[in-house]
């Protein structure tokens, strides 16, 4: 399997959260409902992306919970874990549904926990949109009955009774670099004994690793072994980038070439997010390439193990003709961009490209209005004159 299916299927419902989380930046809202405004964020409608009668734009959102394991560790929490057993055997029948979550990546860590949520008949069985906020309302919906997690030092146990949705908290500890403090949290009345049972969770604090430039802290080893994009060391160019545009176009190295600084929007074809800012993209680009600046876009959904998603693809035309994107919608090729690609966990993320075709810059997690990218943008180039 892929890395890049690999990480479609084990983190679909982190993706999707962190979609949601990040479309309010960057997005604007319209004061008509049916009606964008020239050069402003489009709804998905407006984009042309509607659920065909087959049902293509909709999944089942309990298929995408995180799955029971022997162990979890996860190296940016300072946390090694043990389910007991019937924890395990409820996620494995899909009565419970283990999730995570942490506060916006964009802005200092406040939170990052593991979520355990009761699912009824209903909720195990539902189909909904990938695009709008269904998957939202339908987590939201979810009972919470237990957390594990690492909270900011001082926070108030009020505090996180809000941000756990639980009443009752033991404190485990504190982190290696003394910053946060971690509880194993549960709700008071819930059914099945399930805090005596969540209670017996074997938990260890290990050493914790410096949050990763895409800010997102909720990774397992496991799903970082192999993977480049979390080495700094690994994927520092696309010097010999080789793939094709939606439209079968050739894409290489060469273009990089002929700009001083490329930007590189990596985006998901059912992210609202990821939409609803290339029009505010298109503003950018118009304005900028006389400044010898270009941008690719770089969708992630059109290329899976079977080879070409023409789902996918059909979608990205939709959508680069209505949001009149003169830019290229680039394909992942096999090395998914030299490793670049690998390991991404929230969208829309943007990295910049040298004329020498030499990954530079800070990398961009989150939707950005136009304003905002012109001034990243003179902050980047203003880096590689130096």
């Amino acid at each position: 399997m892929s890395i890049m299916k690999k990480r479609a299927l084990k983190g679909a419902a982190v993706l999707l959260t962190l979609c949601i989380t990040l479309g309010a930046v960057g997005c604007q809202k319209g004061e008509d409902k049916g009606k964008a405004k020239e050069n402003q964020s489009v709804t998905s409608e407006q984009a042309g992306m509607t659920t065909d009668a087959k049902g293509n734009n909709k999944f089942k959102p309990a298929d995408y919970t995180l799955p029971s394991k022997d162990e979890y560790t996860y190296e940016f929490l300072g946390l090694k874990f043990k389910l007991s057993d019937n924890i395990r055997k409820d996620i494995d029948g899909k009565n419970l549904a283990m999730l995570d979550d942490q506060s916006p990546v964009e802005k200092d860590l406040k939170y990052a926990m593991l979520t355990f949520n009761k699912m009824t008949d209903e909720q195990k069985n539902a189909v909904i949109d990938k695009m709008g906020d269904g998957y939202e309302k339908w987590k939201s919906e979810l009972e919470r009955v237990g957390t594990i997690g690492m909270f900011e030092k001082g926070m108030s146990e009020d505090e996180i009774s809000k941000i756990t949705k639980c009443d009752t908290h033991k404190k485990l500890g504190e982190s290696s670099d003394g910053k946060y403090a971690y509880y194993i949290s549960t709700k008071s009345g819930a059914k099945d004994n399930f805090a005596e049972e969540f209670n017996k969770t074997k938990v260890d604090i290990i050493e914790k690793k410096a949050r990763p430039e895409n800010g997102f802290v909720l990774s397992e080893k496991k799903d970082l072994e192999g993977t480049e994009a979390f080495d700094k060391g690994s994927a520092k160019d696309l010097r010999n980038l080789s793939t094709k545009d939606i439209n079968g176009k050739e894409f290489t190295s060469k273009e990089f070439g002929k700009y001083d600084l490329t930007m590189v929007n990596v985006f998901a074809t059912w992210c609202t997010a990821c939409v609803k800012e290339i029009p505010d993209l298109v503003k950018v680009q118009n304005e900028m390439k006389s400044k010898g600046v270009n941008i690719v876009g770089v969708v992630t959904d059109t290329v899976d193990d079977n080879g070409n998603n023409k789902e996918a693809i059909d979608k990205s035309k939709l959508i680069q003709k209505k949001t009149k994107a003169s830019y290229p919608f680039l394909m992942p090729d096999k090395s998914n961009f030299n490793g670049r690609l690998n390991g991404i966990q929230a969208m829309p993320e943007t990295f910049f490209v040298d004329k020498n075709g030499n990954i530079v810059g800070d990398t961009y997690s989150g939707a950005k209005t136009a304003s905002e990218w012109k001034q990243v943008i003179e902050k980047e180039l203003a880096k590689i004159k130096k």
